[in-house]
This record gives C-alpha cells, structure tokens and sequence, in this order.
C-alpha cells in the first residue's frame, strides 16, 4: 500500500536555459527540450546532500503536455524538403518524446525506471503521482520528477486566435521536483497523494487554460494562463512551504477540463 513521501527538493527554470559547464559538451547538441529537462533536474539534485544511493534505487518521471514540438516540426521539414534518407539521426532521435528522460537518466547516472508521460491536462501531476507510488512503496528510493514546455509559434498563434488576443503570456520552463522516502531525509514536506479528475474539454480550453483556477494556503489567487502555470505556482509554493501553517494542506485545481486535488502534510 503506497503511503507519503518527502518532497527533499525543488527547482524552476524559467526562460532562458543556461547549461551548466559540466554538461555543456554532452547538451551542445541537444535541443531546447532536453536541456531545460536536464538542467532543471541537475541543478534540483545538486542541491541535495551525499549519499550512497545506487543507479538503480532512483527513476525519473517526465510529464508534458506538447513535448519537443519545435524538433517534430524540424524533423518534418526534413523529412518533405530532403527525403527519407537524409533525415539526420540526432534530429530524429531527439524527436522521441522520452529522450529527454534517456538524457537524464544518462547524464544523471539514474538506472531505475524512466517514463515519459504526455497529457494535455495536468501532465506534471500525473508524473509526480507515479513518482510517489513508485517511492513509497519501495520500487526506488528516490524519484526525479520533471514538468518541461517549450511551446512552439504553431501553439502561440492558436492561443492568440482561440482567445482573439495579441500577446500570449507564457514563457518556457521546467521544473523538478525529487522525492524520497517519508523521513528518510529533511525536506519541505510530505505529499500523501494527487486525486485527478478529468472531463471532456475543448482543444482550446486545454491551451489557453480557461477556468483553470488554483486554491490553497500559500498558492496565489491567480496564474499565468499556459500549461505550466500550475507546476511553476506549486513549486513555489512547495520552496516557501515553511511560512505556512504547520498543518495539512490540501491544493486543489479546477478548470472546464478536470479537478486535481494534491494532499502535503508538513
């Protein structure tokens, strides 16, 4: 039976990617994609204490809603433009929605399980539940969980015609969360588990998050309307959660497409 875990750590990445010189040569010909989820994810564990932890004993869970878009569009270019066979490999290989998790876990020295999860909902949530399950009921002893958008001109021009608006107010960005087992180690606090509910919705609803609305002690009354909102304003409330009240909190989110309902304690 699963159980809470703690969150140990946290990390946002907003707009621009700068790669830490230790990864540089091994990102210099990554896209943006996989950079952000690398750099998000290395820079949240770095902060954590040493430890003896084997490969094996931690997993990475990626969660996104649209994924390397601009890659897909670049490898279809290619692909009518060029033909079959002059399609470069790396192009293609990047195209791949889990190899951003195959980069991390390579880079990361991570050999448990690697998932990539794609939801246009609330992808990061469905990761970070599969992440706790997986820690608390000892699979690993450790999950990195990553929520990463880059977003493409293709979606910007859909949200500014969906909405009939001139500017569209998201800005790229990953964030990482890790966890590990309940007590094991001094962290923000325990997540005892995320309740998703999810409706029928209209393609734009999911893209421009109309309705989506988030409550709960230490989240802001309002949010940037774009697919990573959600996770950017979680996690900051997750750094900050020592102001709060020591007590249960419950989160939740509601929009036209679904409820969610994230349960921490302190």
């Amino acid at each position: 039976m699963s159980g809470p875990v703690t969150v140990s750590a946290v990390n946002q990445l907003i707009g621009n990617c700068v790669v830490p010189e230790q990864l540089a040569r091994e990102l210099r010909r990554a896209d943006l994609f996989i950079q952000m989820a690398v750099t998000s994810a290395y820079s949240a564990i770095s902060g954590l204490p040493a430890d003896k932890l084997h490969p094996e004993e931690i997993g990475v869970f990626i969660g996104t809603a649209y994924g390397p878009l601009e890659t897909n569009f670049e490898l279809l270019g290619s692909l009518i433009n060029e033909g079959e066979g002059q399609i470069s490999p790396t192009l293609f290989s990047h195209s791949v929605y889990n190899a951003a998790a195959g980069y991390v876990a390579r880079l990361l020295e991570i050999r448990g399980p690697v998932m990539t999860i794609t939801n246009y909902g609330w992808p990061f949530l469905i990761a970070l539940e599969e992440g706790r399950v997986a820690v608390s009921t000892g699979r690993i002893a450790r999950a990195v969980v990553i929520g990463v958008e880059t977003y493409s001109e293709l979606l910007a021009d859909a949200y500014r015609r969906f909405l009939q608006v001139d500017t569209v107010p998201w800005e790229r960005s990953a964030v990482a969360w890790v966890l590990e087992p309940a007590g094991a180690a001094k962290g923000f606090c325990r997540l005892q588990g995320i309740n998703l509910c999810e409706y029928e919705a209209q393609p734009a609803d999911l893209l421009t998050r109309r309705g989506e609305t988030l409550t709960g002690c230490g989240l802001p009354p309002e949010i940037p309307r774009h697919p990573m909102a959600y996770a950017i304003a979680l996690s900051e409330a997750i750094s900050s959660y020592d102001k709060l009240p020591a007590q249960q909190h419950c989160w939740l989110i509601n929009a036209s497409f679904g409820r969610a309902e994230i349960n921490l304690a302190g």
